[in-house]
Formats: structure tokens, C-alpha cells, sequence
């Protein structure tokens, strides 16, 4: 992503950073029948996902943050890890709460 992307999203607290991350498996899971569209949903929230794991500020949740890239991932991958897209939709949504408080 472009410097000018980044320093915006730099910008952004964690939980608004993971509420936009959210946005994208919020749309991954509406067209989670799709595999075309749910994949490009997740690409989209991976991208959020590293730029999110490069803040500087977000150093001391980067494990939670790795497994959190590692379960989209798998969302559109194997599925081994055995998370439905309802507890990873949840996930994300909780930040919206966090946002709201």
C-alpha cells in the first residue's frame, strides 16, 4: 500500500483500525456462498490485517493480531482451524462495542 494509505491508517486507533479490518469479514460473510467475492472480502481485511501488524503502536498485541491474520487465512483456506464465520464475524464486531463505550 501507498505511504499516504498507511500514514492515514496509522492514524487510526486499534479498534478503529479492527473495526475496519470488521467491515471487510462483515462482507466476506454476507457472500460467504460466493467464493469469489468472500476471498476478495478477505484479501481486503488481510491487507488492513498488515498494515494494522507494521503500526508501531500495536507492537504489544502483535501475537493476537498474527492469529487473527492466521484465522482469515484459514477462512478461505482449509479450514482447520474450525472457526465458523460467525464466531469470526463476533470477533470483530466486539470492536464496534469497544468503539461505542
Amino acid at each position: 500500500m501507498d505511504t499516504v494509505v498507511k500514514e492515514g491508517w496509522f492514524k487510526l486507533s486499534l479498534p478503529e483500525q479492527m473495526v475496519n479490518i470488521g467491515n471487510e469479514v462483515k462482507r466476506a460473510v454476507r457472500f460467504d456462498k460466493d467464493n469469489e467475492k468472500k476471498r476478495s472480502f478477505i484479501e481486503k481485511a488481510l491487507q488492513y490485517m498488515e498494515l494494522t501488524m507494521s503500526d508501531p503502536k500495536n507492537n504489544k498485541v502483535l501475537p493476537e493480531l498474527r492469529m487473527g491474520k492466521e484465522v482469515l487465512e484459514d477462512y478461505i483456506g482449509n479450514h482447520y482451524l474450525n472457526y465458523t464465520k460467525e464466531q469470526i464475524r463476533d470477533y470483530y464486531l466486539s470492536f464496534v462495542y469497544m468503539l461505542k463505550a
